[in-house]
């Protein structure tokens, strides 16, 4: 008997939920730091100093998180015509190559960020107006997609499985997910 696998286990989803939401408060914080900001500088002619930093170095790392989202929810933006007509383990199949390009393109993104973030290291570069070491925005990307790896290599193992066990429920619950999405 098949036993019933569902495409996202409660304590993921769970992590999945808190992320959205931090992610969405952290966007909250921004448009009322911009709020705050232009209401300053045309109102009571004060600008903010670094606020335009503050809200580009938290734009970075929303956008980081919401990419790992998107590849471990199958919400991001990809040519799926072939997947969405697929069923079986040709649709697996099809999803395994998709994690391994993910995954060689997240793995490269990660050395060519390691390779930057440690030379901006060396240099000590800070930002203009707050001083900020620029390796926290340049770390960005390389956490971002650091964990993009981590998520594809699971998702990875996770298709292999469902082709491997050619099992229907495991098929309805990516479709499910995707019909979700």
């Amino acid at each position: 008997m098949a036993k019933n696998v569902s495409a996202a286990p409660a304590p993921r989803a769970g992590v999945a939920t808190a992320l959205e939401r931090a992610l969405g408060l952290l966007l909250i914080a921004v448009v009322a730091i911009n709020i705050v900001n232009a209401t300053g500088r045309y109102l009571l002619s004060y600008a903010f100093t670094g606020a335009d930093e503050v809200m580009v170095f938290v734009m970075i790392y929303v956008v980081m998180g919401g990419a790992v989202l998107s590849l471990a929810q199958r919400k991001h933006i990809n040519i799926n015509l072939l997947p969405s007509y697929a069923r079986g383990r040709a649709r697996h199949a099809l999803y395994a190559i998709h994690d391994l390009v993910a995954l060689g393109a997240s793995l490269f993104a990660v050395y060519a960020s390691w390779l930057f973030v440690a030379r901006i290291a060396r240099l000590g570069t800070t930002s203009m107006t707050l001083g900020i070491p620029m390796i926290i925005p340049h770390a960005a990307i390389l956490l971002g997609f650091g964990a993009m790896a981590v998520v594809a290599l699971f998702v990875l193992v996770r298709d292999i499985r469902a082709l491997v066990a050619d099992d229907p429920t495991i098929e309805e619950a990516t479709a499910q997910a995707e019909m979700a999405g």
